[in-house]
């Protein structure tokens, strides 16, 4: 156990995020089509609350990226040369190991037999992809924004206006003019399981609740984020009855545009901010919490990328899908998913028990050299 030193709210949100992620993905790889029936109420339930993972996944990253980067210097913003340097190194990461997951290995020894097919999944814009660009745009705000309140602002605007523009993008043809590398960030058409709008909002709205915390006091800022979320979620699910109406009556619920309309959005949003403000409430009658919490969120890109090779295969790996191609029951997708997420919590700890020999060796070298 580890004293509460620290957000232990934005521990617990990532470290959620990350085993939701994690179980979403594995019963999805393995499940038997059979089971997987629209008109099951069982199915379409766990398909609706799955729909909420990448979402919150996406809103930690915001506002955790917020809260590590931004500092406040007397009322100016400022994000230090060490933690710009860090951040842009991260993104270039999220963004190559987005590409690298889907690399047709074929391209480095026989480029003319990579098919159609396979530099399509390429070009696909997935979760890491939508994230690094997010971020991109949260730095360059934070960089050029120096007073909390207008960083706030930008962040808000921002997430609005990725909301309002994905209808508009979503019917245009991009593929008639435009390069597949680049209309796969805009149009589920593509393939694209997330799309830039309006999956950017979320990290957006993340990045705003970070900037409304920057420089408000450790022993508060858990219940005023906490509060805040609560705020935000019933707003988010007022707006959702108002145009969940308008959404239903003109666009079928099977057409790929609803999923750009603001309806389903704004309640997935609702419901992300409802679970994390429940989740913050907790946090704070908690007076420790399990080291396992900030280690996952540490090390989330990395338990991130490792699941996903051990679920759907790599470019140098078969993964569960491959190795299960027909699926199997329920129960046992449930059981590789729990095996799954722990291999990925053993996988952390032993990172962390070598992260933690290194600093005592690192110190026993400097206390010889001392003496």
């Amino acid at each position: 156990m580890q004293n509460k030193n620290r957000l232990v709210l934005l521990d617990m949100l990532r470290a959620i995020g990350v085993m939701l992620m994690i179980e979403g993905h594995t019963v999805d790889a393995v499940l038997s089509p059979v089971y997987k029936d629209g008109a099951s109420v069982i199915f379409q339930f766990w398909t609706f609350f799955r729909g909420l993972t990448a979402p919150f996944f996406f809103f930690s990253a915001g506002l955790a990226f917020v809260v590590a980067t931004v500092k406040d210097d007397g009322g100016f913003l400022r994000v230090t040369s060490k933690a710009r340097f860090r951040r842009i190194r991260r993104i270039v990461a999220l963004l190559s190991l987005g590409y690298l997951l889907h690399f047709p290995l074929q391209l480095l020894y026989n480029p003319s037999d990579v098919t159609y097919g396979e530099w399509k999944i390429f070009y696909l814009a997935d979760a890491l992809q939508i994230i690094s660009l997010s971020l991109l745009v949260i730095l360059v705000v934070a960089l050029v924004v120096k007073r909390k309140e207008t960083l706030l602002r930008s962040y808000v605007i921002a997430a609005f206006l990725s909301l309002a523009i994905a209808p508009i993008t979503e019917p245009i043809s991009w593929e008639k003019f435009m390069s597949p590398f680049i209309y796969s960030y805009l149009t589920y058409r593509s393939g694209s399981f997330f799309t830039f709008f309006p999956f950017s909002a979320y990290l957006f709205a993340g990045a705003a609740f970070g900037a409304a915390a920057i420089s408000l006091p450790a022993d508060i800022r858990a219940f005023s984020l906490s509060r805040n979320f609560m705020k935000a979620s019933v707003i988010s699910l007022v707006l959702f009855l108002v145009f969940f109406p308008i959404q239903f009556a003109f666009v079928s619920p099977y057409d790929v545009y609803w999923k750009a309309l603001p309806a389903v959005n704004l309640l997935r949003f609702g419901l992300v901010t409802l679970v994390a403000s429940a989740v913050g409430y907790i946090s704070l009658r908690i007076n420790s919490f399990p080291r396992i919490l900030p280690a996952i969120g540490k090390s989330s890109l990395t338990v991130y990328v490792v699941h996903l090779m051990i679920v759907y295969g790599s470019p140098v790996n078969l993964g569960l899908a491959q190795l299960i191609p027909g699926g199997t029951h329920p129960v046992v997708a449930i059981a590789l998913a729990a095996g799954v997420m722990s291999l990925m919590i053993g996988m952390v700890y032993g990172i962390e028990a070598y992260r933690s020999r290194r600093r005592r060796f690192a110190s026993a070298t400097v206390g010889e050299i001392a003496k």
